[in-house]
């Protein structure tokens, strides 16, 4: 007599694969960390868009084919760090590292390009970039840690 019982379909026990311990601190403060990383990169994009609208002359159609490719990008970054933010969450290897070292490295880039160049000046829109670049980078060393290591090996 055949039974009615699903196969091949996995128990509370191996539905995540650390179910059973509890989340390293530093997990949960590398993903809290990044929240803004991906709050920043939607804005980026959306507002390159309202740039890019009020732009005025006569190859605006070129200018709109680059928006759209930055709006592009800003959103597969934004994609990355929330897909990251949730594996690493349940335990699963170290996707943030990609989108967060992106954006730390970033940060770095331009900040070496403006020492190098000598035009460091303060600016209150500067700010923003330079508070969420490192916050993406101290995620991206938080989550080089052992017990952060040692939570995303599990799987």
């Amino acid at each position: 007599m055949a039974t009615t019982e699903p196969v091949n379909v996995p128990g509370p026990a191996t539905a995540t694969p650390a179910a059973g311990r509890r989340r390293p601190p530093v997990v949960v403060a590398a993903v809290l960390l990044t929240i803004p990383t991906a709050a920043l990169w939607l804005v980026a994009g959306l507002a390159f868009l309202v740039v890019t609208y009020r732009a005025e002359g006569d190859a605006k159609f070129l200018l709109w084919i680059i928006a759209f490719a930055i709006l592009g990008l800003c959103l597969l970054l934004v994609f990355m760090t929330l897909a990251g933010m949730r594996i690493v969450w349940v335990g699963g290897p170290n996707m943030l590292r990609a989108p967060a070292g992106f954006t730390a490295g970033l940060l770095l880039v331009v900040l070496g390009g403006l020492l190098l160049f000598g035009k460091v000046e303060y600016h209150p829109t500067m700010l923003l970039p330079v508070v969420v670049g490192a916050l993406a980078g101290l995620a991206v060393i938080l989550l080089a840690t052992p017990p952060a290591r040692h939570w995303l090996a599990e799987r």
